[in-house]
């Protein structure tokens, strides 16, 4: 799922020995047929990729000023002010069944316990978009540098006390409805229903249920009018940090939506859908 590559490993360490035998593009006999295998399925780099090159050349803003900026702990009240006066975009960092139960209307989540600066970078694309977070405090920090990190040096302010915050000072909260894989599959036996799986095209394509429709998250933006206003919705990922991603934009759009907890790994282990599996040739040898 990462932006900067296909098939990386969750490793951060490792021996050449043993990348040797288990990295796929180290099984190429020759400089051509490494090339194909490294290329072969990758998607447009991120649309932050060279706006950060051009960042990196021309220079930026003092890192403590933009920290400065970004930790400022707003009541409910100044929080709603910054929003409708500066038209930030609220990202809640928060767990993902957790932004569930209870969000700000139109917010965003995308959990600070994935890849948020990647996320952030790939579906942003003004860098100079006002940002506003709901995150613990604890986080606010790494969260402030982690957007800096991809060049999004402008966030205003987090809410005090999160959600509790906003929910005691009578402000309104929304929900996104979040089902098992059982559930889901009672519903896809008793009648048709609308499921996008927002994995990547290549993860899609190595396996899926069969009748899902892939809907890469990486494109949402640009994808967004080929799916209908009128229907319900049932959105899954690999492990459920990318379908509360999907399913909080597509909310804040006016889309109905579901969200299924624990994603493409979840449905598997239900053991109840039937799936097609892509076998690459190469890998039989």
């Amino acid at each position: 799922g990462s932006a900067c590559g296909k098939n990386m490993s969750k490793e951060t360490t490792d021996t050449l020995g043993n990348q040797k035998l288990f990295n796929y593009a180290l099984q190429a006999k020759t400089k051509e047929e490494f090339v194909e295998k490294v290329l072969d399925g990758l998607v447009t780099p991120p649309q932050y990729f060279p706006k950060n090159a051009v960042m990196n050349k021309m220079g930026y803003e003092s890192f403590d000023d933009v920290l400065d900026r970004g930790a400022q702990a707003l009541s409910a009240a100044a929080f709603e002010a910054a929003a409708n006066e500066t038209e930030a975009l609220i990202i809640d960092v928060r767990d993902a069944q957790t932004f569930a139960k209870a969000f700000i209307p139109n917010s965003i989540n995308i959990g600070i316990d994935g890849s948020f600066a990647p996320w952030v970078g790939a579906l942003i694309t003004d860098l100079k978009q006002p940002i506003l977070l709901v995150s613990d405090a604890d986080q606010v920090e790494e969260t402030v540098t982690r957007l800096a990190r991809v060049g999004y040096d402008n966030c205003i302010g987090y809410l005090k006390d999160g959600i509790t915050d906003w929910q005691h000072a009578g402000f309104e909260v929304d929900s996104i409805e979040s089902i098992t894989a059982e559930t889901l599959a009672k519903l896809v036996d008793d009648h048709s229903v609308n499921v996008l799986d927002v994995r990547k095209e290549s993860e899609f394509e190595s396996q899926h249920v069969v009748g899902f429709q892939n809907f890469p998250l990486d494109f949402i933006n640009q994808n967004m009018a080929e799916i209908d206003r009128s229907q319900k919705y049932y959105i899954h990922c690999a492990g459920g940090y990318r379908s509360m991603i999907a399913a909080s934009i597509l909310k804040a759009r006016g889309y109905d939506v579901v969200d299924v907890q624990g994603g493409f790994a979840a449905i598997l282990e239900s053991d109840v859908f039937e799936t097609t599996t892509y076998v690459c040739p190469s890998t039989l040898l």
